[in-house]
C-alpha cells in the first residue's frame, strides 16, 4: 500500500470545468469499510452529464472525486470486516444506502430513501454527506462499506469488470420482466450501454426472440450480427414500432418489455407499450423524461404489469459471472477504449459522446 498517505485523484471542482489530477489523502476506513487500490474504473455515458451544468442531478459536495464500477485489488480492511482479504481481486458496486433503512431490510436496497450512487449522484439531498464520505473511483484508491464489494475470478478482465454495474441493471430488470427460455423481448434503447447489455443477457437467459428497436441503423446491425436468428432490429427512423413488433410476433406482441431510454422524451416508450402480450410486463430501467399515458381500459383488458427497476443485488454478479463462465453471457464483442487518469476530460467527452453500447470507455491505473 502507499506509505504515503495521498494518492492520485481526478477531482471536479465547478460544474463544466475539466476535473483536475491531484493528490489527495487515501480515505480513512470504518470498522466495515474496505479499501480497494484501483485497477480501472468505467466511464459512463453519463458522467459528462453530471460533471455539466443542468440535468436533475443532486451531487456530492464539491470538489469531489466522480467515478462508478471501480475493480481493483482490496489494499485494507476495516477492523469489523469478515470473509474478505487483502489482495483479492473485487468489483465494487456503486449503490450506497445505510443498512438500517426500511427498504435495506427488505432486500430492496435500491428502493432505500438513503439510497445514492458512489461517484455520481443521489435522488435526496439528505443523502449528499453519504457521497461526501465515500467518493468515486477516479483515483487510485477507493473505499466502500463491504458488503459492496464482490469478489471476481483472478484473470477475468479488466475490461468485461468495469461494465458489470451496466449489466447488473440490465439483467436485474430483464428478471423483473420475467424473460425465460423461450420468452419473447422487446429492447428500446437497445444500442446503448444499458441496452446493448440487455441483448447480450437476453441471449443468455435463453430468449427466443429480441426485437432490438433504436435509432441508429449501423449499430442496429451490429446487435443483429450477434445472432442473426434470434435478434430482429427495428429503426425508429422508420416510423411507428408498435405494428411492426406485432407483426414479428405472429400478431400477439411480446411476453417481457425493457426500456432502456437515455436522457429523452417517451415517444417511443408510449408507442412500444401497446406491443405488449396480454399478461406481459413492462420494465423502464433508463433515464427517458417525459411521462406515459396508458388507457384504464387497456390495463384492464390485458392485464399487463407496468413497472420499474432500479440497479441490482451484489449477488447478482455472481449470478452474471456464472453466466460468464459457462459461455452463455459473451462479452467478447464489446471493444475497449482505455486512457489514463490523466485523460480523463478526454475519457469523459468520448463517453458522453455515447459511441455506442458495445463500446467501453476505462480509466487504467
Amino acid at each position: 500500500m502507499n506509505m504515503n498517505k495521498t494518492m492520485k485523484a481526478a477531482r471536479l471542482y465547478e460544474l463544466g470545468i475539466p476535473l483536475v489530477i491531484e493528490e489527495v489523502p487515501i480515505p480513512e476506513l470504518n470498522d466495515d469499510d474496505v479499501l480497494v487500490e484501483v485497477k480501472a474504473t468505467f466511464v459512463a455515458p453519463s458522467m459528462k452529464d453530471i460533471s455539466q451544468l443542468g440535468g436533475n442531478f443532486i451531487r456530492p459536495s464539491l470538489p469531489t472525486i466522480l467515478g462508478s464500477d471501480a475493480v481493483g485489488v482490496i489494499s485494507k480492511l476495516g477492523k469489523s470486516v469478515k470473509g474478505l482479504s487483502i489482495g483479492q481481486y473485487v468489483w465494487v458496486n456503486s449503490m450506497l444506502y445505510y443498512p438500517t433503512d426500511e427498504f435495506a431490510l427488505k432486500g430492496q436496497e435500491g428502493l432505500s430513501d438513503s439510497m445514492a450512487f458512489q461517484g455520481m449522484f443521489t435522488f435526496d439531498e439528505a443523502n449528499i454527506p453519504l457521497l461526501d464520505e465515500y467518493q468515486g473511483g477516479f483515483a487510485q484508491y477507493i473505499k466502500a462499506p463491504s458488503v459492496n464489494i464482490a469478489k471476481l475470478p483472478k484473470d477475468f478482465p479488466l475490461e468485461h469488470a468495469v461494465r458489470l454495474g451496466y449489466l447488473g441493471t440490465a439483467y436485474h430488470a430483464l428478471k423483473r420482466a420475467g424473460v425465460h427460455y423461450g420468452s419473447t423481448v422487446l429492447i428500446n434503447g437497445a444500442t446503448g450501454t444499458v441496452g446493448t447489455s440487455a441483448v447480450l443477457l437476453a441471449l443468455a437467459m435463453g430468449a427466443s426472440k429480441i426485437i432490438a428497436v433504436a435509432n441508429k441503423k449501423d449499430r442496429l446491425q451490429r446487435l443483429k450480427q450477434l445472432n442473426p436468428t434470434i435478434i430482429e432490429t427495428l429503426s425508429l427512423l422508420d416510423g411507428e414500432t408498435t405494428g411492426k413488433i406485432r407483426e414479428l410476433t405472429d400478431g400477439k406482441g411480446v411476453e417481457a418489455y425493457v426500456d432502456c431510454l437515455s436522457y429523452v422524451d417517451t415517444s417511443s416508450t408510449q408507442q412500444n407499450l401497446f406491443a405488449v402480450k396480454k399478461g406481459g410486463t413492462m420494465v423502464c430501467l433508463g433515464g427517458a423524461t417525459g411521462s406515459l399515458t396508458v388507457p384504464y381500459g387497456f390495463l384492464l383488458g390485458t392485464e399487463i404489469n407496468l413497472t420499474g427497476s432500479i440497479w441490482f443485488h451484489t449477488y447478482e454478479v455472481y449470478e452474471m459471472l456464472s453466466l460468464i463462465a459457462s459461455g452463455r453471457l459473451n462479452l467478447e464483442p464489446t471493444e475497449t477504449k482505455s486512457f489514463p487518469l490523466e485523460q480523463i476530460n478526454e475519457a469523459i467527452q468520448m463517453a458522453g459522446s455515447r459511441l455506442g453500447g458495445l463500446n467501453t470507455i476505462m480509466i487504467k491505473f
